[in-house]
């Protein structure tokens, strides 16, 4: 028995000791100064930017196949030539195509003139049949259309710009055999350039049509573009959880090259006016989010007060506050850091080397 007594007397010399730690902490921390800076807290504007790496792509990037046999004949352009719509690339030898035309319009013109004897004579005389007629006009028509088709056929032997466009690539050498369906050429379109970015799923209903977008890119310094979102793609990426975007580069641009990085910054959230903090001033106690800001005693010396605050929206080091601040209150900022519920402080208007530390 005598020894519980004496385990709950040097228990509770324990619990005696640690209260006085405690309150000698704080009347520690009431009797410390640190010299600080404040900001009268005001609202002001805010917005989040969502920051993406994009592409540039052509609108217009087409390989172009023959549609005929042949050789390459002949070259009008050369690699990176910058070409007009309807302008001749290249030449596929037509010499049997030519020469399958004239059999043909041989053959048309003989077809005519059977299907006009007969149905004269058939009109007219009464010589022959309904059928005949019928059947010229019929072997007459079938050369006509075959004829009109080698005429297609020769036209497609001349490789022409649909659009205007740059020479990217020559795919096959002078002289090579072409067949229908073999690439010929690579045109990337003139003027017709985009930027294309995937967004992350979790925006979907944040990034729409017509929101403006800020491009830049790294190798034109001077370079800064505010332009429109052009498209919003209506699926997510399975794989990257991403939609895509683009937006339409200006005209006129030489500079720009498919394949190029480029930094797109999007409007993601925007309120006109918010209590807007740096995160640097927040602080964590316990679960709590909390700032220091200014306070007087009864006798008018300044103090810090331990202020819990709700966290709202933020964007880079910028944090709205939802709770906790008003308009006129005094935020403590530099030494901030430095300080513990009703600690005293010192105000200072400038900073110097000794701002954010302790007092004597």
């Amino acid at each position: 028995m005598r020894k519980s007594y004496i385990l709950i007397g040097v228990a509770l010399l324990t619990l005696v000791s640690c209260s006085e730690d405690e309150q000698k902490e704080t009347e520690e921390a009431s009797t410390r100064q640190v010299t600080v800076e404040t900001q009268i807290i005001q609202r002001q504007p805010f917005k989040q930017y969502l920051k993406l790496i994009g592409s540039v792509e052509a609108q217009n990037d087409i390989r172009i196949s023959a549609d005929v046999s042949g050789r390459i004949q002949k070259y009008y352009v050369e690699q990176g030539d910058r070409i007009r719509k309807g302008t001749p690339i290249l030449k596929i030898d037509d010499s049997k195509l030519q020469r399958e035309r004239s059999r043909l319009q041989a053959q048309t013109k003989q077809a005519k003139e059977q299907y006009q004897r007969t149905k004269k004579v058939y009109d007219e005389d009464g010589v022959g049949s309904e059928i005949d007629v019928i059947n010229a006009k019929a072997g007459y028509q079938e050369s006509k259309a075959a004829l009109e088709s080698i005429e297609v056929d020769i036209g497609n032997s001349t490789i022409r710009a649909p659009f205007d466009a740059t020479v990217e690539e020559l795919l096959m050498e002078q002289g090579e055999m072409a067949s229908p369906g073999s690439g010929l050429v690579r045109l990337i379109g003139n003027n017709l350039l985009k930027v294309s970015a995937g967004v992350p799923a979790s925006y979907a209903d944040v990034i729409t049509k017509g929101d403006k977008a800020t491009v830049w890119f790294d190798v034109q310094q001077a370079d800064t573009l505010h332009l429109p979102i052009t498209y919003v793609a209506g699926s997510i990426d399975p794989q990257a959880r991403t939609f895509e975007v683009e937006i339409k580069l200006p005209p006129q641009k030489e500079s720009y090259k498919v394949d190029m990085s480029s930094n797109i910054k999007l409007e993601t959230f925007s309120r006109d006016s918010a209590i807007v903090v740096g995160k640097e001033f927040i602080y964590q106690d316990g679960e709590k989010d909390i700032v220091y800001t200014l306070d007087n005693e009864e006798d008018s010396s300044a103090i810090a007060k331990m202020t819990p605050v709700e966290l709202g929206v933020s964007y880079e080091n910028r944090v709205i506050i939802n709770k906790g601040l008003s308009t006129g209150d005094r935020l403590i900022t530099v030494g901030s850091s430095f300080l513990q519920d009703s600690m005293r402080v010192q105000v200072v208007e400038q900073r110097d080397g000794n701002i954010a530390r302790e007092g004597n």
